[in-house]
């Protein structure tokens, strides 16, 4: 059955170099904002769903009817929209609001973050190291190079230079300054890997049928999946693939009743760039070994075949885990996106990438449809 669900408050926050904020803060400010967007008021929510922490609702000045944790990396936020679809399909909530905040530069990165299962105990650490596994044996199946993985940073920036919220506005890049970052961990420099942020962002979401009657316009969610790499590492295959994305596609696009022909925009999970060439083979832009000369071909830019990560994505627009890429296609679905606007989007793919399953690269995968509202 189709979902009945809408986003229909957005709200995003990006403190200016300097300030500092506790994260709470930014989700409160994001949270306001996503309210005004919506033309609601804070006693109208009845759900709230942490993607992050468990939240302390007095905080926010929040009296919701349940209020629960979300908690699966860069796939929280997809989780949270099905727990918030569940709960307004059973009559337990009418609007629910879903956040998450990032403050690093405020000490607000909680220790502990980085150490992914029992490899810890022999010195491996952080995303970077953990997702060289993939992008050496991608490299090693298909000859993918490193000028490859520069097209899909090179090809991101230039988003991200008409966005004044990224990390990278005014900051052009090319191939050969990617080649000249150093070294973070083989194969990957330093602008081959995302860039932090201090960010809070809040959605609201709510029935597809209650939806028309807010201030917003309606970004539909047509169709949710998950998958889990935990699958491939019992079948030994854990590291050519970059996920579980075949089940996670598969449950979204039959759901929706949507094909890969429908997508007009991928906003896609990238932590670095060979997560961009991986997804968009295992999603089928692309046949396997062909992402890397896909993207060095243009073929992810504007007049491409699939134009990815439209907003700069994480390495060069800003990092919220799974919020980057779905807030930047509710921004393409609604016609919001301003100067990165891409002509007539219909259909805009999410992914997500995250969690794990207490054993190295057992990531958690999801995909969303987002569609306008019909």
């Amino acid at each position: 059955m189709k979902p009945s669900l809408a986003i229909v408050g957005l709200g995003v926050v990006r403190p200016n170099v300097g300030e500092k904020p506790p994260d709470r803060q930014l989700r409160r400010d994001a949270l306001d904002l996503a309210l005004a967007d919506a033309g609601l008021q804070r006693g109208q929510l009845d759900g709230y769903v942490s993607a992050d922490v468990l939240e302390d609702l007095r905080y926010l000045g929040l009296t919701p009817n349940f209020n629960v944790v979300a908690q699966s990396g860069g796939a929280s936020v997809a989780t949270g929209i099905v727990l918030a679809g569940g709960a307004i399909a059973m009559a337990q909530a009418k609007h629910v609001a879903i956040t998450f905040s990032r403050a690093p530069s405020s000490g607000g990165m909680r220790t502990g973050t980085y150490a992914y299962g029992y490899p810890t105990l022999f010195g491996l650490f952080g995303p970077p190291a953990s997702h060289a596994l993939h992008a050496r044996r991608h490299i090693h199946l298909y000859g993918t190079t490193s000028l490859q993985m520069a097209a899909v940073a090179v090809t991101q920036r230039d988003y991200a230079l008409r966005r004044p919220m990224a990390v990278g506005f005014g900051n052009p890049m090319t191939i050969e300054d990617h080649q000249a970052s150093p070294m973070v961990v083989d194969p990957f420099r330093r602008l081959d890997c995302c860039r932090d942020s201090d960010i809070g962002v809040a959605i609201i979401v709510t029935s597809a049928e209650r939806s028309t009657d807010l201030a917003s316009k309606p970004v539909q969610v047509a169709g949710v999946g998950f998958g889990h790499n935990i699958a491939n590492w019992f079948e030994g295959d854990v590291y050519a693939q970059h996920d579980n994305v075949k089940p996670a596609a598969i449950q979204a696009f039959a759901t929706a009743g949507l094909t890969l022909e429908d997508v007009d925009v991928a906003e896609l999970y990238d932590p670095h760039t060979m997560s961009v060439i991986m997804q968009l083979e295992h999603y089928g832009f692309c046949d396997p070994g062909e992402g890397g000369p896909f993207v060095a071909d243009g073929q992810t830019r504007l007049g491409g075949r699939i134009p990815t990560n439209t907003g700069g994505g994480q390495l060069s627009g800003w990092y919220a885990a799974g919020f980057t890429p779905l807030v930047e296609a509710v921004h393409q679905v609604r016609g919001t996106a301003g100067p990165g606007q891409i002509d007539d989007v219909e259909v805009a793919l999410v992914s997500g990438h995250g969690g794990n399953a207490g054993v190295q690269n057992t990531w958690a995968h999801s995909t969303m449809l987002l569609t306008k509202n019909s």
